[in-house]
This record gives C-alpha cells, structure tokens and sequence, in this order.
C-alpha cells in the first residue's frame, strides 16, 4: 500500500510521453526515466500515431527520438499536446536541421553523444519548468543563425533541409524515384518520405505542383525568372 507522501508526490508527477519509431530506443528511454520519483511514463509509440497519442494524453513533457527530426511533426505535436514541451533526441548533426528543429517548437534539442543519458530525467524535469537543454552542436548552430542571420532563401520559402532541397533538384529535373534513390544512394522508400515531406511544406498537392511550386520560390528569391543564382 502506498503512503500518502507517495501518492501526492505520484500525483504531481510530471507526464511523459515517448515517441520513437525504434522500440529498442522506447525501451532505453523508459528504463532511463522509469525511475525518477516526479516523473510518470503515461505512453509510448512510434511517430505515426504520436500526435492522436499526444491529444488523448495530454503529456507534460513530449520526449522524441527521430533522425532526423520531422519539422511538421514536432509542430502538430506541439499542437495537438495542450502545451506540452517537447524534447527532442537525434543523431541529426547539421545545423540547418538542428535550426529547424528548434523553430518547428522544439524546447530542447540533444544531440547523441552530447549529453549524459543518466541526467536525461533532470532534463525532463527542466522542460517541465520551462527551461531548455541544448547539446553543443544544437547551441552553436543557434548561435551561428543569429550572428549570421537567415540565408535569403529562407526568408522566402518554406524550411526544407539540405536533403530535401537536394531532393527536390532533383525531382524538378526530371528524375524519378528510383533515379534519385540510385543517385543518393538511399532506397526508394526513403526518397518517397522525403517527397511526401517536401509537397507537404511545399503546399503542392504532387509531384508537378511541388515543381511549380519550388520554381516560383527560386524565382522570387533569384528575381531573374529563371531560378538560377
């Protein structure tokens, strides 16, 4: 039976829901967190079902796990939680998305190999207060982008990643899926997620559209009409 100390430190615990595609992952993550007194893992899953996951449990803190991090999704997270802030944990070392990251509504950013896995907790905990944790290779790329200010294409269109803008290039020139897998080397899976992701920030509703789409923006941003610099 449990005391009543306990049970009034059990309800303020501070929620936590875990997201990850990889289970092995969810379950070193849970095993991290299972045993600090204020905090309560109230839900784990994959990403696909993360934001229904998300409005039904209404977390305190959302702790994700995705390399890299899907912009779009860290933002209906953000939506769809109730206020909940959202931590996310990747191997993701370019600055660019670690930026994007970071403006998608991530709280905090640790980047694998930058932070000590036994202080994940006081992180969590930290999150809950409102403060923010970034690695080292998320604080540098932030501080790079405010002394150097947003490039101008950035301004003018939507935040895709390096990947996906080489994507793009690629699909604009004609290429197919499976050229662009070969090309990349990446399976054609792969570059199917990553288009999906592209027509999604590009607001095209397919392949033809992205490419008008991505045309425009180059020429608004180039003002020659052709999209080249």
């Amino acid at each position: 039976m449990r005391s009543d100390a306990t049970m009034e430190q059990r309800s303020h615990a501070v929620r936590v829901l875990i997201v990850s595609n990889n289970p092995v992952v969810r379950i070193g993550l849970h095993a991290l967190l299972r045993s600090a007194p204020m905090l309560d893992v109230v839900g784990n899953g994959g990403l696909g079902n993360s934001t229904a996951e998300a409005r039904r449990l209404a977390p305190d803190v959302v702790l994700l796990d995705a390399t890299p991090p899907p912009a779009a999704d860290i933002g209906a997270l953000g939506r769809a939680g109730h206020g909940g802030r959202i931590i996310v944990v990747t191997a993701e070392h370019d600055p660019a998305v670690l930026v994007e990251t970071l403006m998608a509504g991530a709280h905090c950013c640790l980047v694998y190999g930058h932070f000590e896995p036994q202080g994940l907790a006081e992180v969590v905990l930290a999150a809950d207060r409102g403060e923010s944790h970034l690695s080292p290779p998320a604080a540098t790329a932030l501080v790079r982008w405010v002394h150097d200010g947003r490039p101008e294409r950035a301004r003018n269109a939507p935040a895709l990643t390096p990947r996906e803008v080489e994507i793009i290039e690629l699909i604009a020139a004609g290429l197919t899926n499976r050229q662009i897998a070969r090309h990349l080397v990446i399976s054609e899976k792969t570059v199917k997620n990553h288009a999906h992701q592209i027509y999604k920030r590009l607001e095209a509703d397919g392949r033809e559209h992205a490419i008008i789409r991505w045309r425009e923006l180059n020429s608004a941003v180039t003002g020659d009409g052709t999209g080249r610099s």
